[in-house]
């Protein structure tokens, strides 16, 4: 048997080959590109002919998109690929050279020993995701700069119109950007008038706002505690970064419209968007993550892999939690945190009553979320499964116990 371990990276990739004695058949690097797939096909070819003995698997770390052209190449030709996660790698890689440098082809060489130093997960399925993964995942990245832009202008706003956020709750809406491109400090404001801070008010939220409120946008920025903007730089970053939130916020509408489209037919997502509290744009970001359902043998698997979960540690029969534990799908997870606050937000009975009950326990919010997010992938599970609508469960079994047939 032989199994070979690939440590990809931009331009080359690092590979070894090893038998099941762990003597190395070849040691190189090959370059990433058609030449280089096509001298490893030809690599591999040769050893397992002059071996008489063939390939059981190709193990890589799936860090970064580097590893899925040659992925998709290997599988191409039947060969088999598994992903082991990179901090497996790089605890063994210690071990074995006792904490000095790390090395690519030190990498490659645990990669290629996984089956035999590590059968659990050389006989581990590896998780595929569904394609739709890749927009949701781009719709969260975008999400995640949207906010990073706002809290930079409230920043700003903090120095030069502290008063500004208060009176608008934040910056975000259509109307407060509009007044902040037109009138970015309190000083600009005051000299517009009246009449135009309203023309701009009413065009920006049809007519919703009347004299009286801009009259009072004056007189706030009229007593502003905002410091001069003598030099205007905080005017101009607030301008720039006003533009960044506008540019971010219509390519987040194009994704979810992207992402709306091609659900549209998906009955996974129709089902679990079905569930009142869950939109859906999270229903498709928690269908895309888990791809096809038969990859988990159960519920409890299910909530292992997209669960919050603490970090445990603990010393003298004592343990305690040191924040969460990383060892998740961290987009999964994120989704299903997303929707376990909306449910509890829009009184879905059944994670309503869960929430209630686990903080009349003395549980602190951010706690009683999690254990509603496994009640979640509990049904989220089912539904997948069983391929039936949402069912209020009414088991007094913990998340995860039971047969999830019967919550459906």
């Amino acid at each position: 048997m032989l199994s070979i371990g690939i440590d990809t990276h931009q331009k080359m990739h690092y590979v070894e080959i090893q038998n099941e004695k762990e003597k190395v058949k070849w040691r190189g690097h090959v370059t990433n590109d058609r030449e280089g797939f096509d001298e490893l096909l030809s690599k591999l070819k040769t050893i397992e002919k002059s071996n008489n003995d063939r390939v059981i698997g190709i193990y890589i770390n799936p860090t970064g998109n580097y590893h899925i052209p040659v992925q998709y190449f290997l599988e191409s030709n039947g060969y088999i690929v598994k992903y082991v996660d990179a901090r497996v790698t790089d605890y063994s890689r210690k071990m074995d050279n006792l904490g000095k440098e790390k090395s690519d082809r030190v990498d490659a060489s645990v990669l290629a020993s996984t089956p035999w130093n590590s059968k659990k997960i050389a006989n581990k399925i590896t998780h595929r995701r569904d394609p739709l993964s890749g927009l949701t995942r781009l719709r969260e990245s975008v999400s995640e700069n949207i906010t990073r832009i706002t809290n930079i202008i409230e920043s700003d706003l903090a120095c030069v119109f502290p008063e500004y956020v208060e009176m608008f709750h934040g910056v975000s809406s259509a109307t407060s950007v509009a007044l902040l491109q037109n009138f970015t400090t309190p000083d600009k404001a005051v000299k517009s008038g009246v009449d135009r801070i309203l023309n701009v008010m009413a065009k920006s939220s049809k007519n919703h706002y009347k004299k009286e409120d801009a009259q009072k946008f004056i007189d706030l920025a009229s007593k502003s505690i905002g410091v001069p903007d003598r030099d205007g730089i905080y005017a101009f970053r607030i301008k720039v970064d006003l533009e960044r939130l506008v540019s971010e916020k219509k390519k987040l509408k194009e994704i979810e419209n992207e992402i709306l489209k091609m659900t549209e037919n998906n009955d996974d997502v129709k089902r679990i968007d079905g569930i009142i509290g869950i939109g859906p744009i999270n229903a498709a970001s928690i269908v895309s993550e888990i791809g096809d359902i038969e990859q988990f043998d159960s519920a409890l698997k299910l909530q292992s892999y997209g669960g919050r979960a603490p970090n445990m540690t603990g010393s003298g029969g004592k343990d305690h939690a040191t924040g969460l534990s990383k060892v998740r799908n961290p987009y999964l997870s994120n989704a299903i945190h997303q929707c376990s606050i909306s449910l509890v937000y829009h009184r879905n009975d059944e994670f309503l009553e869960i929430f209630d009950r686990e903080v009349r326990k003395g549980k602190k919010k951010t706690q009683a979320y999690i254990i509603v997010g496994r009640r979640l992938l509990y049904h989220v599970y089912s539904i997948m499964k069983n391929q039936k609508p949402y069912r209020k469960r009414v088991s007094n079994q913990r998340e995860g116990e039971g047969d999830a047939s019967t919550a459906s």
